[in-house]
């Protein structure tokens, strides 16, 4: 049995619904919708082989609470667009209250099908999409900027007011240039004083040569740290192995 994006969508999920089990005081985040989609069978083989990686749930505690904290940050600033590329599973429409008291819109970009999963789940559950919540299908491994760009407009994305822009797991699923591409489309695609809030594995990029080829995009700052000094800042004692693996960052336009 293959492990599918959908499975590792779930898998990322099932570890987010464990936050709830933690005491209140240790808990990074609150994600009352993670366990809606922990999947089945497939997403047991997916968890099992994150799991295999000492760092995995950290890792994705840590990210997590990270662009949590990212997208706190911008909306505080006043942007008011949130666009979430590669969605998945993701909540944070929901579960991040600030979103709905700053009167922001959220665009949840993914593959049709997921996006069609996702929303029949919470559907199910009794879980209506807030009306700010818009879904615009698009497949990054492909040609993408002018359809999406074309189907955000008409969602209602205003490409002259700054958005921040979460792109979280993403990454490793993309070639060079696809990543590149997308680079340049957000870059192109969102106004002054945007940002982008990404993870990565330094497998994927390496963190030396991602400065200059965010600057090439079109973004002008980067804020890159690995995922030890992260824990740093949420968890107390230290990192497990693996921690300088992965990294988190933020770029502004």
């Amino acid at each position: 049995m293959g492990v599918e994006i959908t499975d590792t969508a779930a898998a990322i999920a099932r570890v987010r619904s464990w936050e709830s089990q933690l005491p209140e005081e240790e808990r990074l985040f609150e994600d009352p919708y993670a366990h809606l989609f922990g999947g089945g069978p497939a997403a047991d083989e997916a968890v099992e082989l994150l799991l295999s990686a000492p760092i995995f749930r950290d890792h994705v505690r840590l990210r997590t609470r990270f662009i949590d904290d990212a997208v706190r940050a911008a909306l505080a600033a006043g942007t008011t667009q949130v666009v979430n590329l590669g969605v998945g599973f993701d909540c944070r429409t929901l579960r991040l209250g600030e979103i709905a008291q700053q009167g922001a819109q959220v665009f949840e970009v993914d593959l049709a099908e997921q996006l069609e999963r996702k929303r029949s789940i919470l559907a199910a559950a009794g879980i209506p999409l807030p009306p700010y919540a818009h879904l615009v299908a698009a497949d990054l491994t492909t040609v993408f900027e002018d359809g999406l760009a074309r189907d955000l407009a008409a969602a209602g994305y205003d490409r002259a007011a700054p958005a921040v822009v979460v792109w979280e797991g993403v990454i490793g699923y993309l070639d060079d240039v696809a990543c590149d591409r997308t680079l340049r489309w957000i870059a192109s695609s969102v106004a002054e004083r945007s940002r982008l809030v990404f993870n990565y594995p330094v497998s994927r990029f390496d963190p030396e040569a991602l400065r200059p080829r965010i600057r090439e995009a079109g973004f002008v700052w980067l804020d890159d740290a690995s995922l030890a000094d992260v824990y740093g800042r949420y968890l107390p004692g230290e990192p497990p192995d693996g921690g300088d693996l992965y990294r988190l960052a933020v770029a502004w336009r």
